[in-house]
């Protein structure tokens, strides 16, 4: 499948993003990096979808403008509003998903279905490394399929560390949690077993807190289960993307082990 990059307006940012497929819009928040993996690809397979590299992350310039992550929320939801015609599905990775629950709090008439993946909004256990090789074998189970993917260049990490460590990106985010109750569209939070960057409590918290979320579990895998468990990744996300209307009657929540 081959993705096309363009450029979109957003808040005063020029926001770079990669396009394929067709179908159900789909937004994706990523982190640098991991911006084509399987997961991409199965989702381009069925749907439209748009993986949006936000100011101050991946190849943008280092971002001194946004002041807080709704700031970063408000672009990732502009530059959806001019890309998706219609509401979409909003999946967000790490602290992709961070701000993807501050855009679904603060623009819901635009996310259809949320999806977070490792989000670190909610009791991440203050571990992130302070070199790029440390951090990146942090994010898997095991140390062997670390190696099988290239750590993020040294300058980017610097340029992201420091847009996170100003905005507070990482730091459990009390101001969220008190608002999870608000996010009423159909929410699926996946979790790694083995993730060492968010404690194992923050199911717990999202499940209780928001209204319809359900939860998936993937076994053997760490934070980047896109790198450890693809399949059962991959597996979790498009059966949730195809009939996440299914999971709204009675608003139940539920516990998914892939």
């Amino acid at each position: 499948m081959e993705f096309r990059q363009g450029n979109v307006e957003a808040d005063g940012f020029i926001v770079r993003y990669w396009e394929a497929g067709q179908g159900r819009p789909v937004i994706m928040l990523d982190q640098a990096g991991w911006r084509d993996t399987p997961l991409h690809e199965a989702l381009a397979e069925k749907y439209r979808i748009f993986a949006l590299e936000l100011p101050g992350t991946g190849d943008s310039a280092a971002n001194m403008v946004s002041k807080s992550i709704k700031d970063l929320a408000s672009v990732a939801a502009g530059a959806a509003a001019s890309l998706a015609s219609d509401r979409y599905t909003l999946i967000g990775t790490s602290y992709g998903a961070h701000i993807a629950l501050w855009q679904t709090l603060t623009f819901p008439e635009q996310v259809e279905a949320l999806i977070l993946i490792s989000p670190t909004a909610i009791k991440p256990l203050g571990s992130f490394e302070t070199t790029t090789q440390k951090f990146h074998d942090s994010m898997f189970a095991h140390i062997e399929t670390s190696k099988r993917f290239v750590p993020m260049p040294a300058d980017v990490f610097v340029k992201e560390s420091r847009l996170m460590g100003r905005l507070k990106i990482g730091i459990h985010d009390f101001e969220v949690e008190s608002q999870l109750a608000d996010i009423h569209c159909p929410t699926l939070a996946i979790f790694g077993k083995d993730d060492r960057l968010v404690s194992s409590e923050a199911a717990r918290i999202y499940r209780e807190k928001i209204p319809n979320c359900n939860i998936a579990i993937a076994y053997d895998a760490g934070h980047c289960i896109v790198g450890d468990r693809p399949e059962a990744l991959i597996n979790s996300v498009i059966d949730y993307a195809e009939h996440w209307e299914t999971f709204i009657v009675g608003h139940k929540s539920g516990i998914i082990n892939p």
